[in-house]
């Protein structure tokens, strides 16, 4: 009787103890560390392997970040998304968020090239007036705003897109996949797929030149986020921008 009350206790307390780790939130979200990024899609293959660095060097920190059109990502941290830095292919879309980011500063310099498989017969952007199927970002996107400005400065180009993505990452996608014949990209994109496509660059790369920014959410400081201040300076670091260098990004100083 008594060993049979013994296990009958044992029991109960094995099972209270299961039970209140189950009801425990996760340790990110208990001790606050994670950190919320919106960033530009032509920052996926460098901020998402920078990330991983990050995190190994930081047990217990997660890094969530989410890639898309800078203009969309800045529509909805305006509507009240959840974000803690958000980092802008344009200055446009940065003060549609202006009111959730504070302090926004000049991070670096993308351009856009004209993108075409490495075997292609295009040499310069006058043929897309011939047999050609192109397409570029759509008008209110950064790499479409870019394009807008760089294709106007070139002149000569008589033809239109076939299509305006939403994207960069959804433009280069379409070039990639054979649908189109051309495309007006990040050079960046060209750089990170090298092997399979080749830049025709524009005369005025001033005109082709979209500024990126980058700033931590008013939020992130109220609630000091101590690691989402610590991922933002690690973002600006000279490390991260020599990288970031490497990949094609034009980077005006490194401190």
């Amino acid at each position: 009787m008594f060993r049979r009350l013994l296990l009958e206790r044992v029991v109960l307390g094995l099972f209270l103890l299961a039970f209140s780790f189950s009801a425990m939130p996760p340790a990110t979200a208990a001790d606050g560390k994670s950190v919320n990024v919106f960033a530009a899609s032509s920052l996926q293959v460098q901020y998402t392997a920078l990330a991983e660095k990050f995190q190994a060097a930081h047990p217990g920190v997660k890094i969530n970040i989410s890639f898309g059109a800078s203009a969309t990502l800045a529509n909805q941290i305006a509507a009240g998304a959840p974000v803690d830095i958000f980092v802008s292919a344009d200055q446009a879309s940065m003060a549609v968020a202006k009111t959730e980011i504070t302090n926004p500063t000049d991070y670096v310099v993308n351009h856009v090239v004209l993108a075409v498989p490495t075997n292609s017969t295009i040499k310069n952007t006058s043929d897309l007036n011939g047999n050609v199927k192109w397409i570029q970002c759509a008008h209110t996107a950064p790499c479409g705003i870019a394009a807008d400005r760089a294709l106007a400065a070139e002149g000569g180009v008589k033809s239109s897109p076939v299509s305006y993505e939403a994207s960069a990452s959804s433009t280069l996608a379409k070039l990639l996949a054979g649908a189109v014949d051309a495309a007006v990209v990040f050079r960046t994109d060209v750089i990170a797929n090298k092997s399979r496509l080749r830049a025709i660059e524009f005369a005025n790369s001033q005109s082709a030149s979209s500024q990126y920014q980058i700033g931590i959410a008013k939020s992130a400081v109220t609630k000091k986020n101590r690691w989402a201040n610590t991922f933002l300076v690690y973002l600006k670091s000279s490390y991260i921008r020599k990288a970031l260098s490497k990949a094609g990004f034009q980077v005006d100083s490194l401190k």
